[in-house]
């Protein structure tokens, strides 16, 4: 399997490297003008980096997903990882409110946000600041446990 991604990322770097080529050697208003549309170096540069980047993605989760199922200790951490963090979601939706917010102000600026969204925002903020403050708690555990 090492030897097969090492060819794709050969391959891919080529790509890569005869696209830059390509886009220095081109006159600086062609790139200008042409944009990122896909009948253009860059739009076809641009592309391939969100190409590689899904590839690399889900080869990524397939083979986290494969050494999780090999292991059941390592698919039971897992597991309770996740339900953790659904807990800390709930608890930051429930939290969350958009009491406060001025629709208005934002409707003015051409930007239409409903209720709902404003409330998963504010969700989205506590989830950070609850999982900020478990990090840091246990850094602070673990740093006493050492000594």
């Amino acid at each position: 399997m090492y030897k097969i991604a090492k060819i794709v990322a050969i391959i891919l770097g080529v790509i890569g490297l005869v696209l830059w080529v390509l886009i220095a050697r081109a006159d600086s208003d062609v790139v200008a003008q042409s944009g990122s549309s896909s009948n253009n170096v860059v739009g076809m540069m641009i592309n391939l980096g969100m190409y590689a980047t899904i590839v690399v993605a889900i080869i990524t989760l397939l083979f986290s997903l494969a050494g999780m199922a090999s292991d059941p200790q390592k698919l039971k951490k897992a597991l309770i990882s996740i339900g953790v963090f659904a807990v800390v979601v709930l608890i930051s939706y429930l939290i969350g409110t958009s009491d406060g917010f001025d629709f208005d102000k934002m409707a003015d600026k051409g930007i239409n946000v409903s209720a709902g969204t404003v409330k998963w925002v504010d969700a989205g903020l506590w989830s950070f600041y609850i999982l900020a403050f478990l990090a840091v708690l246990a850094m602070i555990v673990g740093g006493f446990k050492k000594q």
